[in-house]
């Protein structure tokens, strides 16, 4: 870090006491929650596959035969009619997202003057130093693995994988183990979810310099050494992983630390550094750590690092998946609002910075889990709506993209505006980069199409009719939540027919421009504000 140049990092006096202060890094594919305890290092291990069966039923409600009667009911004045629209089953959850679990270095209580805990943006790299002993982690992006390095006189540590973390579930099926190898060790954890046969098995081979190993089940001990590296991978799976054949790919990666962290930052500081902000902040308050900063809201540094921040985290969540509600990185199984992708509002804003902040591989990280989920789009549509096209769900836990989580209070199976809100950052890359992606298109024209076999009501004035429609958070007064004519509901089957049609010259563009016109105004409450219903 300089005092004359914006700072692309932060740091902290003090190790973290809670997984929520720990220090992150992530590819996009594993996550790592860093604590920086020198006598007791703990450093949370997490996957964006990693989510816990809960016993869901993730097929659509089959309500499509009886959507007419409730049209009919709806443009009535029956403001009620949407509460008994379902299949009377209960609210479920996707599945929710849980850390793998924790690797723990312990060493002997020693003094540990001039600590520092860091985490440079540009590398990616959190680093805790002090009186001679360095830790330093990182995920590389170029071999999808947690890396751990320690470096100290006389390293002695007891290092051990640890599933016990908050709201574990008592049912896991645990399982350890630890074999030495010449260069030092290879460990393992498989946790079982209960009721099935899929688990995650973490793997994480220890390589030794200058010191012993001896096997402390479920770990090991290291003594006398000058340095030790960690790599770790965690996978999902059904039945057994083959233990043996991870620990070898293991070893095939590179052992030495500059090698991985060059491999690596070739590819996360090219995509870093495209973007920088400069606000000329005072230098002394550039070099204040994090929680002094946040003291000073006024402060132009605090909007320097943020920004920087803000890309750092951002980057470092999307690969795989784009960030879920905690992006890459959770400490607790039992994650608020299941850690899932929230698509009725989160998501879109999550990515919604990528275009303007440089970052093409978030965008393709959302359109990745979008591309995914298309045929489980395309049977919400027809199982709920009778159309052809595609809709949305609200939440998806990345495997299923079905409609099943809603209840009589939140009818989110109603929610018809949730594809053309989620394919918005996409349109807005293509637009930035004067590109257009034949993904992109076609995904709008399914959009489109199902708004054709939807947008079937007409009111008195000869406007369509969004009809049964929903504001996920803006309940009507006098009325139920599933009603007419929301104004998310507008914009998006306004946008989308209207985008798709840019998309698709010729006949398909006029009849959707066609459609698109036919829609209601906004209406303007007695505020002059946007009213959020027609």
């Amino acid at each position: 870090m300089t005092a004359t140049a914006p700072v692309h990092g932060t740091w902290e006096p003090r190790p973290a006491a809670r997984w929520e202060d720990a220090f992150l890094s992530g590819n996009g594919h594993h996550g790592a929650l860093v604590f920086g305890d020198p006598d007791h290092e703990r450093v949370i291990v997490t996957h964006h596959t990693l989510v816990r069966p809960n016993g869901r039923d993730p097929r659509p409600p089959q309500l499509a035969d009886a959507l007419p009667a409730l049209q009919d009911r709806l443009l009535a004045g029956d403001r009620t009619a949407a509460e008994s629209f379902t299949d009377s089953r209960p609210l479920q959850w996707v599945q929710p997202f849980h850390p793998a679990f924790q690797v723990r270095l312990r060493r002997p209580p020693a003094d540990c003057p001039d600590y520092r805990r860091d985490v440079d943006f540009t590398t990616g790299v959190v680093s805790a130093t002090c009186a001679g002993w360095t830790g330093r982690v990182f995920v590389s992006r170029a071999d999808d693995v947690i890396v751990h390095h320690l470096t100290g006189p006389g390293l002695t540590l007891d290092i051990d994988l640890d599933h016990r973390l908050p709201g574990a579930p008592a049912g896991l099926g645990i399982g350890h183990g630890a074999v030495l190898t010449p260069e030092g060790a290879l460990l393992s954890l498989r946790a079982r979810y209960p009721d099935g046969d899929r688990a995650c098995t973490g793997v994480t081979q220890v390589t030794v310099t200058g010191g012993t190993t001896t096997l402390v089940p479920p770990g090991v001990r290291v003594e006398g050494a000058r340095s030790v590296l960690v790599l770790t991978r965690v996978h999902r799976h059904t039945g057994e992983l083959d233990v043996v054949a991870e620990g070898r790919a293991l070893r095939d990666l590179p052992q030495e630390y500059d090698e991985l962290l060059d491999r690596h930052t070739a590819l996360h500081r090219t995509a870093y550094e495209r973007v920088t902000l400069d606000l000329a902040a005072d230098p002394a308050e550039r070099a204040l750590p994090g929680s002094e900063l946040l003291t000073r809201p006024r402060s132009a540094a605090l909007l320097e690092r943020l920004f920087a921040a803000g890309r750092y985290h951002l980057l470092s969540a999307s690969g795989l998946f784009p960030p879920r509600l905690t992006g890459l990185w959770t400490g607790d199984w039992n994650t608020a609002w299941s850690g899932a992708f929230t698509n009725d509002a989160n998501l879109n804003l999550q990515t919604a910075s990528a275009a303007a902040a440089a970052l093409p591989e978030v965008t393709e990280a959302h359109a990745n889990l979008i591309h995914r989920q298309l045929p489980d789009w395309r049977e919400n549509a027809r199982a709920i709506f009778g159309t052809r096209g595609v809709v949305a769900p609200a939440h998806t836990d990345g495997e299923s993209g079905h409609v099943y989580h809603y209840n009589r209070e939140y009818p989110l199976h109603l929610w018809t505006a949730g594809a053309d809100w989620l394919l918005k950052p996409l349109v807005d890359h293509d637009e930035t980069h004067g590109t257009r992606d034949p993904r992109t298109a076609a995904a709008l024209a399914e959009v489109a199409v199902f708004y054709e076999d939807f947008l079937t009501r007409t009111d008195e004035h000869g406007h369509l009719v969004v009809v049964p429609s929903y504001s996920p958070e803006n309940r009507p007064a006098n009325a139920s939540w599933g009603t007419l004519n929301a104004a998310m509901d507008l914009s998006a089957a306004r946008h989308a027919l209207r985008t798709a049609a840019a998309y698709h010259p010729g006949p398909d563009a006029d009849r959707w421009h066609a459609l698109a016109d036919r829609l209601p105004p906004h209406r303007i409450n007695e505020d002059g504000a946007l009213a959020e219903w027609a």
